[in-house]
């Protein structure tokens, strides 16, 4: 999938979007230490949780915004977000790691996700994001929603664990109260 090349107006979405990708890549960053991840795989983790929704500059403004749910069409356009970012890392020459936890950070460990991976099938990196992606999302308003307080969010964590989220980092998550950092 090619990226659109007319000019993107990106100064609408530029700072929610980074400061959203900023606190998803702390979340992760907790998450990672939890697991003893190397320093090496922690850092393109962190790069890849920076990056996992950039494609979204390549979504129109209108579809981003909407007030109401998306409808199936505009919901396929939001979907192609994670084929822009995935282009694009490739096109920065990031490793590979990085550019597959872009394309798959909205996989369900239960196999209902944009693709269709299921449980390890998932990269680990896009397991973390899609955690801490989905927390982050809760719990911050958004256009369609107001935000869920954290235990709210948390119980929705729990909920999903096993269907949406993998059952290991979701019980990471939670346990050691990784959340906390968001305050």
């Amino acid at each position: 999938m090619k990226l659109y090349t007319a000019a993107i107006n990106t100064t609408a979405i530029e700072e929610p979007l980074k400061q959203h990708q900023m606190r998803v890549s702390k979340l992760c960053e907790e998450i990672a230490k939890a697991l003893n991840m190397p320093y090496s795989n922690l850092l393109e983790l962190l790069l890849a949780a920076q990056l996992h929704d950039v494609g979204k500059l390549w979504i129109p403004q209108q579809i981003l915004n909407k007030p109401e749910s998306l409808n199936k069409e505009e919901m396929e356009i939001m979907k192609k977000h994670v084929f822009f970012g995935f282009e694009y890392v490739k096109s920065k020459k990031m490793n590979s790691s990085i550019a597959e936890a872009v394309l798959y950070h909205h996989e369900r460990f239960d196999g209902q996700g944009y693709m269709g991976l299921k449980n390890e099938e998932i990269p680990l990196f896009s397991r973390i994001i899609s955690v801490a992606d989905a927390f982050d999302v809760m719990t911050n308003d958004r256009p369609y929603r107001k935000a869920l307080g954290f235990e709210e969010a948390l119980e929705e964590i729990k909920k999903n664990s096993g269907k949406q989220f993998d059952p290991e980092i979701a019980d990471i998550f939670i346990k050691l109260r990784v959340y906390k950092i968001n305050k």
